[in-house]
């Protein structure tokens, strides 16, 4: 080499010249890759409904009971256990005030991970939002929407599968032998090592240790719009009653990333608003029928009291079913909700109860068919919810009255 210098001189010429093209080309893809793949974590927060939960914060290894919401955002790697007080998960995008993109509610006896929940750091990204959950045992009811720049997916990972969700509404319930999925609304893949079921609204999936089962019909939802995504008038009529002004109103605002029916007064006297479905709907075939919804109740007063009054009427949600029994008579069901302590002497009907106040709380009626049984159901004529008392500020959405056969 020594004794051929000009030989020397190429290869440095030319190592230097790969060298500065490479740099020239890497440099920038590089840059484009970080630009369109880096990540940022978003806000994950949890809701308390009615505590303790036991939470195992992330790289702490023991859990411990949490009573109340928590001021810190729940970091990645965190596992929430729920026994007989459920609570929820409600992740927002990583701005400031950034919109909710997905809520896991957290049913009783159930344990979730939440294993990470990432944006793209910068708005060139064609990346949706990802969040990714491992529910090991229970039922989570989750929510998925998107903001105005960007799509979000929940992968949901079990001892028997993975689902990936799209923007929609789902159930996911493990138990020790089997993962099913629902999907309300949406779309999902259910995967389980080289089997794959792609789901839409209304249809479930059963995954085993063997294989998946579907997709299979879901429950059936009798109610039209009970998201309230479509205009109030789609399926709905609404009504309003007031000895004096002013009227109460109703009417859909969004409200977590999610639409929903706000009932809303401000008085000090008595009146009435609410919204009715017809459904007519014949059930003496069917074996299973649960009502579903969300309620949160922001604000009542009665006479400077909460409660549902003097006679345990006038709840700041009350849900209503009537319907025609299979001995040809007219019946009705109820089912009240409010936040303050009532008079000390003011009834309270057992089919009321009374929830934490400002927060969003989940209500499953359980098997209405076994409930009824004395008077059983043969025609569900008209859902009824409705806002009754002096002032009130309260919320609804996720409607679903569901039949299975």
């Amino acid at each position: 080499m020594r004794r051929n210098p000009e030989r020397l001189a190429w290869i440095v010429l030319l190592i230097s010249f790969f060298t500065c093209v490479s740099l020239v080309i890497l440099v920038p893809l590089g840059i484009r890759w970080y630009v369109l793949n880096a990540s940022v974590r978003q806000k994950v927060a949890l809701e308390i409904e009615t505590g303790p939960l036991s939470v195992v914060w992330a790289g702490r290894g023991q859990p411990v009971s949490v009573a109340e919401d928590p001021d810190d955002e729940i970091p990645e790697g965190t596992i929430v256990t729920t026994y007989s007080t459920p609570g929820r998960l409600v992740v927002r995008t990583p701005q400031i005030d950034g919109p909710v993109i997905a809520t896991a509610q957290l049913y009783n006896n159930t344990e979730v991970t939440l294993s990470s929940a990432r944006s793209p750091r910068f708005p060139a990204s064609r990346l949706p939002h990802k969040i990714a959950l491992k529910v090991r045992a229970g039922r989570v009811r989750i929510n998925v929407s998107s903001d105005d720049d960007r799509s979000t997916t929940v992968e949901v990972h079990t001892s028997h599968g993975a689902v990936t969700l799209t923007e929609g509404s789902y159930e996911v319930k493990v138990n020790g032998t089997t993962t099913e999925v629902i999907v309300r609304d949406g779309q999902a893949d259910v995967v389980k090592n080289e089997l794959f079921t792609h789901l839409g609204p209304d249809e479930r999936a059963i995954v085993d240790s063997e294989r998946i089962a579907g997709p299979l019909l879901a429950a059936r939802n009798l109610i039209v719009n009970g998201d309230f995504q479509s205009p109030l008038e789609d399926g709905w009529t609404s009504y309003h009653e007031q000895k004096e002004e002013p009227p109460p109103t109703v009417s859909i605002i969004a409200n977590e990333g999610r639409e929903v029916a706000n009932f809303y007064r401000d008085g000090s006297n008595w009146a009435e608003v609410g919204i009715q479905q017809e459904i007519d709907y014949d059930v003496r075939d069917f074996a299973s029928l649960e009502l579903h919804l969300a309620v949160r109740i922001v604000y009542e007063n009665i006479a400077g009291y909460g409660g549902c009054g003097t006679l345990s009427s006038e709840c700041p949600i009350i849900v209503r079913i009537d319907y025609k029994d299979i001995y040809d008579s007219d019946r009705y069901w109820l089912h009240g909700f409010y936040i303050d302590e009532p008079a000390s002497d003011w009834m309270l009907d057992p089919w009321t109860e009374q929830m934490p106040p400002g927060s969003w709380q989940t209500y499953d009626s359980g098997n209405l068919m076994k409930e009824l049984s004395d008077t059983p159901p043969a025609i569900i004529k008209q859902l009824t919810i409705y806002a009754s008392g002096h002032s009130f500020d309260a919320m609804v959405t996720e409607v679903e009255l569901l039949a299975q056969e």
